[in-house]
């Protein structure tokens, strides 16, 4: 059963709300997210922490993205 990724709350609560549903919406790339961070750092460990950094520095970059349909290549060029 794949655990859920949890934010820390914030006062509003709107981060959490909004960052969850941007994980929700890239779900589907994590898989090849990983893998291509994995042959970036030559390690299955370290991917991880990079994709981690790379989703929370591309939701904070969102409103960059000019066109949704993008989002695949937008993510990989900004990680």
């Amino acid at each position: 059963m794949p655990m859920k990724m949890q934010p820390r709350l914030d006062p509003t609560g709107l981060f959490d709300v909004r960052y969850a549903g941007f994980l929700e919406t890239v779900a589907h790339l994590r898989g090849r997210l990983h893998r291509y961070c994995a042959r970036m750092t030559g390690s299955t460990l370290d991917a991880e922490d990079v994709m981690q950094e790379a989703l929370f520095e591309a939701y904070r970059k969102i409103e960059k993205l000019d066109d949704a349909s993008a989002l695949r290549p937008w993510l990989f060029r900004n990680t």
